[in-house]
C-alpha cells in the first residue's frame, strides 16, 4: 500500500516550523554553500527534552561536507566517536563524508531560551540528483512533523526513501559487517527501487517550494519518475 498524501500544503513557507513551534529553519543566501539554514532550537519545549533522553540514531552523507556553526546557545555534535559541544565561541565545524554523525541540544540553562546555529553545505561534484539541501530538510522534516502530530508510526520505507535522495544513510549497529556499505545498498535498494514500486517518493509537491528542481530530480530516476507530474 502505498504511503497517504500529506495533510497539509506548505510549500511556498518561508519558515518551516515543526513539532509545534520546537523546532524552525530558513533557508539564507550564502556566496560558495547550495544551503545554509538558520535553525532555532526552543530548548525547552517538551519535544526537545524527550530528544535529551532519547537521542536521534546517527547517520552519514557520503556525497556532501556539512557545516555547523552556532550563532546563539549550544549545540552538541556527534563526529565519528567524539561529542562536541559548539557555541557561539567556537568556529564552524565540518563533518566529512562518510563520518557517522547527529546533532542533540546543548544543556539546559534557564538564561537560555533558544538555540540558533547555522546548517550548511555546498553541492556535491557529478551528483546533481542527489544531494543534501533546502528542498531534502523541507520535506524529511515536514514528513516526520505529520507523524509525530498525528501519532503515527515513523515509516521506514519513506525514511530511506528520502534519505537516498539527500545523499544519506541511516547508521546500522556497530556488529553489522561493512555497516556504511549496507546502509548504502539499503538506501538504494530499498529506499529507491523497492519504495518507488510500492508509492513512496522522495519529494512531494505539497511540501516542496522549489517542486521543478524536485521533479527534474525525480525525472532522471527510471524508478521515480512517475511522482514527477
Amino acid at each position: 500500500m502505498p504511503p497517504p498524501r500529506p495533510r497539509k500544503i506548505t510549500a511556498g513557507e518561508q519558515v518551516v516550523s515543526v513539532f509545534d513551534g520546537a523546532i524552525t529553519f530558513r533557508n539564507l543566501p550564502h556566496p560558495t554553500r547550495n544551503f545554509n539554514l538558520e535553525v532555532t532550537f526552543s530548548d525547552h519545549h517538551p519535544h526537545l527534552l524527550r530528544l535529551r533522553e532519547h537521542e536521534p540514531p546517527p547517520h552519514f552523507h557520503y556525497l556532501q561536507v556539512e557545516y555547523f556553526q552556532v550563532i546563539e546557545g549550544s549545540l552538541y555534535v556527534d563526529v565519528g566517536p567524539n561529542r562536541v559541544l559548539l557555541t557561539h565561541n567556537d568556529d564552524e565545524l565540518p563533518v566529512p563524508p562518510w563520518v557517522r554523525n547527529r546533532t542533540i541540544p546543548g544543556p539546559l540553562s534557564n538564561d537560555q531560551q533558544v538555540t540558533k546555529f547555522l546548517l550548511s553545505g555546498p553541492a556535491p561534484k557529478g551528483k546533481e540528483s542527489r544531494m543534501l539541501d533546502y528542498i531534502f530538510y523541507e520535506n524529511y522534516y515536514r514528513y516526520m512533523d505529520e507523524m509525530v502530530s498525528t501519532g503515527q508510526a515513523i515509516d521506514f520505507i519513506q525514511i530511506l526513501c528520502m534519505f537516498d535522495a539527500g545523499g544519506s544513510c541511516i547508521m546500522l549497529p556497530w556488529w553489522v559487517p561493512c555497516g556504511m556499505l549496507v546502509s548504502r545498498a539499503l538506501g538504494v535498494v530499498v529506499g529507491r527501487w523497492i519504495g518507488a514500486i510500492l508509492g513512496y517518493q522522495p519529494y512531494y509537491r505539497e511540501w516542496t517550494t522549489d517542486w521543478d528542481t524536485a521533479a527534474r530530480r525525480m525525472r532522471s530516476s527510471l524508478w521515480q519518475r512517475r511522482f514527477a507530474g
